[in-house]
């Protein structure tokens, strides 16, 4: 079963790292590549998210990528960055426990699920400030954005599947037929508006930087609060 993380010990760990960032000398300052040539960076990185507090009962930790673009002139203390991500999380089996005894409990409704997942999709807008003017060091970073949330519960069932040929392998043709596979048993989806705060460390790598970064992110939807931290290694650029 994957390892969950206390909000608590998030909350504690980003608190002692922005303070530590905070009181770094300029030598230790980062965020911004070392180039006067130019005012816009890219960047992709890829990672591992922590669901945490009430989101961490019910969710497993699970992979998420993403990438963007900083705005940042030379002479600015502040770059804004646009970015784009995407991660998934399984349910975890309290959560399927849950949800199968309520389908008990309610006459209206009837059978057993067995997988579920919430994928999340978001794009955001926010600062990034190393303070300083080096680029290897840490920074900081915190924005607002828009997050589509799309959850989704199965059944295992028998499913048909359509002939299929494979052109990467000399057209080899799968016949189709029936089998168990899963079947969706309902799904929701939500889009809101959350916010995020996270700290980094960047490296120098010839004209760019690699990064490791992690972000507290915090979705209000009507049913309850989503809350999560991802761990994510990248290259700014």
């Amino acid at each position: 079963m994957a390892r969950r993380i206390s909000s608590g010990f998030v909350l504690s760990a980003l608190a002692s790292a922005v303070t530590f960032a905070v009181s770094s000398t300029v030598a230790q300052a980062g965020g911004r590549p070392d180039d006067e040539s130019r005012n816009w960076f890219g960047d992709f990185s890829g990672g591992w998210s922590f669901p945490i507090s009430d989101s961490g009962d019910n969710l497993e930790d699970d992979w998420t990528i993403s990438g963007g673009a900083t705005y940042w002139p030379s002479h600015w203390p502040v770059g804004l960055n646009i970015g784009v991500a995407y991660g998934k999380w399984d349910f975890s089996s309290d959560a399927i426990s849950t949800i199968n005894a309520a389908i008990v409990a309610d006459p209206n409704n009837s059978g057993r699920i067995d997988d579920g997942d919430v994928e999340s999709w978001q794009m955001t807008i926010g600062a990034i400030w190393g303070p300083g003017s080096e680029s290897n060091g840490f920074y900081l970073t915190g924005g607002i954005g828009a997050y589509y949330l799309d959850a989704t519960i199965t059944e295992t069932g028998l499913v048909y599947y359509p002939p299929f040929c494979d052109p990467w392998y000399w057209w080899w043709c799968y016949p189709g037929g029936v089998g168990l596979g899963a079947i969706v048993a309902g799904s929701d989806s939500t889009t809101e508006l959350g916010y995020n705060v996270g700290l980094g460390y960047s490296l120098e790598a010839g004209d760019g930087q690699f990064f490791v970064e992690t972000k507290y992110h915090f979705i209000d939807t009507d049913t309850e609060e989503v809350t999560y931290a991802p761990l994510s290694f990248g290259f700014r650029w």
